[in-house]
């Protein structure tokens, strides 16, 4: 009899042990989710008010690309909170379902040819491989590269003295205008921008210039370090020339009816394999009076991306066409061509989408290059997107 209560008293501990687990399985999902405050205080281990990339893991880690929307490798509270308010607001069309019932079909597609990349700028060839965009299988090119260019010397950025002239610097922009980057108008900065706190050069007419990777780093990111306040940002290819950039491109793009915006990632490559990124975040770089100019090749370096364009100006690798039409210098990520801005004769296209975009008979779907100044070389994608990641 005690054996048999003993073993009674047992079932019943390991029905109630199993009835509890059940009854917190069931409540799991319900369970209210951390803050973002609580998630920086859980996963800050070295404390120091943001998260990096090797201090997260899981959804955080898989999406940390999409929520550090400055692209300085770094998870912020603000960037935490905007991240969680656009997944609490996501409208019901950004289902996969959505982009699957988006797809137009009757828009004419031209595939990507891979035969006018630069193939010694291109790492192990480019690869054929079935990726899952968006929750859509799609057949892609894998394409891995230092994005470095090579058809053009990187560079120059910042001139060192006010007496310098254009030929020792690049250019920048303001209301769609291109400027060239002297000394003398590295001078006027407190004039051009209406700010007398702008003073980027010592009093004998050098000028403060980022002119190591420590001060680089320091500098060529959002919240920039006091001490670095008031420079030209310039930044080596060189410090990041192991960089490998992946592009994930659709071989034959796929037109969706409404226009997709991007993050903070590449928006597409060159034929060099250069990214092409979004526009620059100048309201972040102005705010502590520090200027990152271009090269005349309208690219600069940062940390997180190496060597990139905000403008196309016309010195990378073309093709030609045989008719008026401009010649092609790249591919957007969602695979359709990036063509430049003006014709044979001079003309710009007068029927562009929102995203910079139109067809013709022969060239299917594809974008024009904004202006030089606009930073902003295309706006947004009618196409299925691919993606692109940066390992250092």
């Amino acid at each position: 009899m005690k054996n048999l209560l003993l073993i009674l008293l047992t079932f019943s501990i390991l029905i109630s042990c199993k009835s509890n687990q059940e009854k917190k399985e069931q409540q799991e999902p319900n369970k209210q989710k951390p803050s973002s405050t609580q998630i920086i205080s859980e996963l800050d281990s070295n404390e120091d008010g943001k998260l990096s990339k090797s201090e997260v893991k899981g959804p955080i880690a898989d999406d940390f690309t999409n929520i550090d929307s400055n692209n300085d490798g770094f998870l912020t509270l603000e960037e935490l909170n905007k991240a969680e308010k656009n997944q609490e607001h996501r409208p019901p069309q950004q289902t996969n379902t959505y982009l699957s019932n988006e797809i137009d079909a009757s828009v004419m597609t031209i595939p990507v040819n891979t035969n006018y990349f630069i193939s010694e700028n291109i790492i192990d060839g480019i690869q054929k491989q079935i990726v899952e965009l968006n929750g859509i299988e799609t057949l892609c090119y894998v394409i891995k590269t230092n994005s470095q260019a090579t058809e053009h010397k990187m560079g120059p950025w910042c001139p060192r003295h006010i007496e310098d002239g254009m030929e020792k610097a690049g250019i920048w922009f303001k209301d769609d205008k291109v400027y060239d980057v002297s000394g003398h108008f590295i001078a006027k900065l407190d004039e051009f921008y209406s700010d007398d706190k702008w003073k980027l050069y010592r009093e004998d007419g050098t000028i403060k210039v980022t002119d190591t990777e420590e001060g680089c780093l320091a500098a060529a990111k959002p919240n920039v370090e006091e001490e670095y306040h008031n420079h030209c940002v310039e930044c080596l290819p060189e410090y990041f020339k192991d960089q490998v950039t992946t592009f994930v491109i659709p071989v034959t793009p796929k037109y969706i009816k409404t226009a997709q915006s991007f993050g903070r990632g590449g928006i597409g490559v060159a034929f060099n394999g250069v990214k092409y990124d979004p526009p620059a975040p100048t309201h972040a770089i102005l705010a502590a009076h520090t200027i990152a100019p271009l090269d005349d090749h309208g690219g600069h370096v940062n940390p997180h991306g190496g060597y990139h364009y905000h403008a196309v100006t016309g010195s990378t690798k073309e093709i030609p066409q045989t008719d008026i039409h401009s010649p092609i210098i790249g591919y957007a990520i969602d695979g359709f061509a990036i063509y430049g801005l003006l014709d044979k004769n001079g003309n710009k296209p007068t029927d562009l989408d929102e995203c910079g975009g139109h067809s013709d008979d022969k060239r299917g779907y594809h974008y024009h290059a904004g202006e030089p100044g606009g930073n902003q070389i295309i706006k947004c994608l009618h196409g299925l997107p691919g993606y692109t990641e940066v390992k250092e």
